[in-house]
């Protein structure tokens, strides 16, 4: 500007000028946008009468708080409110609000979106009135679990809001945090480090945890170690013994939700408007919807192989989704690396060798009454995964009751939709 004014001199504006008039025009860009998404929402609400919204203002009349959830979302989320993944760290737009999904996982093991938020500042105040406007739209039905990162204001609103629900912390970022301050010193002591995480993931109790972490610091000497008690102090967040008798489908960490953020990157620029993102996101909305109903015809070409002759494993490729069939099918697989001792109603299940992936090197209890046709395994796979675990699979081989999964240990939300089976 200097050369078109003659000088630097001579032009009669500073740099603290222009950076107000910028600040000025993004300001009316942002009403602007701000009326074309509540402008959308409300087309929206006209074709989508289940469609729910609602914003907040502060005490300059400035949005900071806005939620949004679709018709088909509200409906999917009666099968699927068991868990939530929930983590708000993907991206600030350019309002300078934080991005907060709601995310499940359906039928199919696949990434759900249940609704959306936006949130100025991250404190209690405000989690609590997204929590409430999602019950709200929801019909007061609470999730029954939540895993969620350390962030103390989440946790609050959670605990608030959702008194019936069970919330967890991350096991990755806890153990990630873990890490930064105790790798050095685990790198030098290995039979520590790998009877810790044998503690943490194969305790099949609270009570066998307690007393295996305390066998653990006597043994190795640690009972000064700061970093190890500030983890031992953090057990009932994270310790899967602590909920194992609750449905976390596959599922220790917030990973789902993050997963669901890497993808909303690839569609969506932080720095567009709110009413871009809204576009976006509903197509984002109308991808996974395709797939969802896709998933099941797309392998249709393809044979799925049964691994073995049990009558059971062929009823449940009929009724399982295909994705969840092959993790029964991986369980099933698993019989093969057990015995079995035998006292009444009582089996213990003893590993071949000395290690089973997923469940490491220890035996497991499994209650058995074949004239009720229950069982029940204290690794609780089936509380928490909803499938039956390789232990009780074993114990059906060995009592010779292989001809079928009873009806009550097929959930729901496992089948294969009725309106997709072909009779």
């Amino acid at each position: 500007m200097g050369e078109v004014y003659g000088g630097l001199a001579n032009v009669p504006y500073d740099s603290k000028d222009v950076s107000n008039f910028m600040a000025t025009i993004d300001e009316e860009h942002k009403h602007k946008y701000m009326s074309l998404l509540l402008a959308h929402f409300a087309k929206i609400k006209k074709e989508d009468p289940y469609f729910y919204f609602n914003l907040h203002t502060n005490h300059v009349d400035k949005v900071d708080r806005i939620f949004w959830v679709d018709g088909s979302a509200i409906a999917a989320y009666k099968n699927y409110s068991n868990c939530f993944p929930f983590d708000t760290t993907f991206m600030t737009n350019q309002y300078n609000m934080t991005f907060a999904p709601f995310i499940g996982i359906n039928r199919y093991g696949q990434t759900i979106k249940l609704g959306c938020g936006f949130l100025k500042n991250e404190n209690m105040e405000s989690f609590v009135w997204l929590f409430e406007e999602f019950l709200e739209a929801m019909g007061g039905l609470q999730p029954h679990n939540f895993i969620t990162n350390q962030d103390a204001a989440m946790i609050s609103a959670i605990l608030t809001s959702l008194p019936a629900c069970r919330h967890r912390n991350c096991r990755w970022h806890i153990m990630q945090n873990a890490q930064a301050v105790l790798g050095n010193f685990l790198s030098k002591h290995e039979d520590l480090r790998k009877e810790l995480n044998e503690i943490i993931d194969y305790s099949m109790s609270v009570e066998e945890f307690e007393m295996r972490w305390a066998e653990m610091i006597v043994k190795h000497n640690v009972a000064d170690n700061t970093h190890l008690s500030d983890l031992y102090h953090l057990r009932a967040t994270f310790v899967p013994a602590y909920f194992k008798d609750r449905f976390f489908p596959f599922l220790q960490t917030t990973v789902r939700s993050e997963g669901f953020n890497a993808v909303l990157k690839r569609y969506i620029n932080p720095h567009n408007s709110l009413h871009n993102f809204f576009q976006q996101y509903l197509k984002l909305q109308e991808k996974i919807d395709v797939a969802e109903d896709s998933v099941e015809f797309k392998d249709e070409d393809k044979i799925f192989r049964l691994w073995g002759d049990y009558p059971l494993e062929e009823q449940a490729l009929e009724v399982y989704t295909h994705p969840i069939y092959l993790r029964f099918r991986a369980e099933l697989q698993k019989v093969t690396s057990y015995n079995v001792h035998v006292d009444g109603q009582n089996f213990d299940v003893l590993p071949i060798k000395t290690y089973v992936y997923g469940y490491g090197k220890k035996s497991y209890m499994v209650e058995a009454n074949l004239e009720a046709e229950t069982y029940s395994c204290e690794c609780c796979r089936f509380s928490r995964d909803g499938l039956l675990c390789c232990h009780i699979l074993r114990v059906m081989v060995q009592l010779g009751a292989i001809d079928y999964i009873p009806e009550k240990d097929i959930l729901y939300r496992r089948r294969v939709p009725e309106e997709t089976i072909v009779k």
